[in-house]
């Protein structure tokens, strides 16, 4: 009797994982022989060749999780222009993720999606570098086709290239996913539309990108819309992003979209060529300097004193913002999200303080005139004086003389209440000290 009883007894299966290359010598060899629910999880290196491109599975039999086990860096999967990294068409949704990979030098041939094709699905893609993947039809690095959705989060796409559109992102066909927390840069498309992001007939959320650096450039006709390139109904929502120095061979550098049409485009810094833009309501999108780290070299993150700093949308309700931007930092400080895909942090993370120095500020509190007492000797000829209110708007920059020993600061045009000084000389911080203004 017992032991009729332990045969009826159900066997539970748990979600396993396989390790690549431990387990499995290929990522495809796992994938098959993985169970609904396993993780593969990769191990450092490179992966190339047979069975680690073009990588697809049956998502009507099984969900998997495919990621590194050691981060982005750290993990390779090299296309070697043969074909794409994943091909994603068979009832992928959320459950399905690729994570933590870097796919490079993809390829689609004439078809869409150099780095991932993503057709009648729905994946999460996350946390992944897209770098250097080519398509022939639409996304260099992406692409969404036929009612396609999904999450795109926290990725960096970077500098893949189309023959048609969407150099980095193209979405096709009433796609709907979620563009979220990426940094899109240096992209190329050589059809019309969209050197970073193309849509078509498609109505993603575009939220908190930082989107810059894009080409669209074809030889007979004008490109147009370097970082975004829309056409036909439905359109994007598109927040808190920033949309700045990509170039097409029209007048529609950044941003390109029907005329006299309605676009939900708002908490924007868009590098203004479209000055219809600005007229859209809520009139909330700006024209500013973004304040990058260091582009040149590939720093998007923002500067202390950047315009899109707590200038988001104030209410992010049905936004779906990840608890952490694409650094890694929280995605909202002091109560209010950022624009672009990095969260500011404040000089106090950026800026070295060094030791030492012989400066004070009086007095304090003030009624509005302070000065700042400079007894260092130095041979600083950089030195700013940066006055920030506790929501950590800029309100005051100016630069000042080393040579002079008291420097007057007037914050009396300002409200009453606390405020915080820095002496900055370069990258370094010299003195902060907070300030109360009564």
């Amino acid at each position: 009797m017992t032991l009729l009883v332990l045969l009826l007894i159900p066997v539970l299966s748990y979600p396993a994982i396989w390790h690549v290359p431990v387990d499995y010598p290929t990522i495809q060899a796992a994938v098959d022989a993985a169970g609904n629910g396993d993780t593969i999880l990769i191990a450092d290196g490179v992966y190339s060749g047979p069975g680690n491109i073009s990588i697809q599975w049956d998502a009507t039999i099984k969900h998997l999780v495919i990621m590194s086990e050691n981060g982005r860096d750290h993990c390779i999967i090299d296309c070697m222009e043969e074909e794409r990294g994943f091909f994603l068409n068979m009832g992928q949704d959320p459950r399905d993720v690729i994570d933590g990979l870097t796919i490079i030098n993809g390829y689609g041939g004439g078809n869409a999606g150099g780095a991932i094709l993503i057709d009648s699905a729905s994946p999460v893609i996350q946390g992944n570098i897209i770098r250097g993947n080519y398509s022939g039809g639409g996304g260099g690095g992406i692409s969404f086709d036929k009612g396609a959705s999904g999450v795109v989060e926290n990725n960096i796409i970077d500098s893949n290239e189309t023959h048609s559109d969407g150099g980095g992102i193209a979405l096709e066909h009433n796609s709907t996913p979620l563009i979220i927390n990426n940094l899109i840069i240096n992209n190329f498309s050589r059809g019309h539309y969209g050197g970073g992001i193309y849509t078509y007939m498609s109505n993603p959320s575009i939220i908190n990108n930082t989107i810059a650096y894009n080409t669209t450039y074809i030889e007979y006709f004008p490109g147009q819309g370097g970082g975004i390139g829309i056409e036909g109904e439905p359109y994007p929502l598109i927040r808190n992003c920033i949309i700045w120095n990509n170039i097409s061979s029209s007048y529609t550098m950044n941003i390109h979209f029907p005329p006299l049409t309605w676009m939900d485009i708002s908490y924007c810094n868009v590098e203004d060529d479209l000055d219809h833009i600005f007229d859209l309501k809520p009139y909330t999108n700006i024209d500013s300097l973004p304040g990058f780290m260091d582009p040149e070299n590939g720093n998007f993150q923002l500067l202390g004193n950047s315009p899109c700093i707590n200038m988001g949308t104030p209410d992010t309700t049905g936004l779906f913002l990840p608890p952490k931007d694409l650094s890694g930092n929280d995605r909202i400080l002091e109560g209010r999200v950022d624009i672009g895909a990095y969260e500011n942090n404040r000089p106090t993370t950026t800026l070295p303080m060094m030791e030492g120095t012989d400066i004070h500020v009086y007095p304090n509190p003030c009624s509005g005139l302070l000065v700042l007492e400079y007894r260092e000797e130095s041979e600083h000829d950089d030195l700013m004086v940066r006055i920030s209110n506790v929501r950590g708007e800029m309100v005051k920059e100016e630069k000042i003389d080393a040579a002079k020993k008291l420097i007057p600061v007037d914050i009396s045009n300002q409200p009453d209440g606390i405020y915080v000084l820095t002496l900055t000389s370069g990258q370094s911080v010299l003195f902060r000290q907070k300030i109360i203004k009564e």
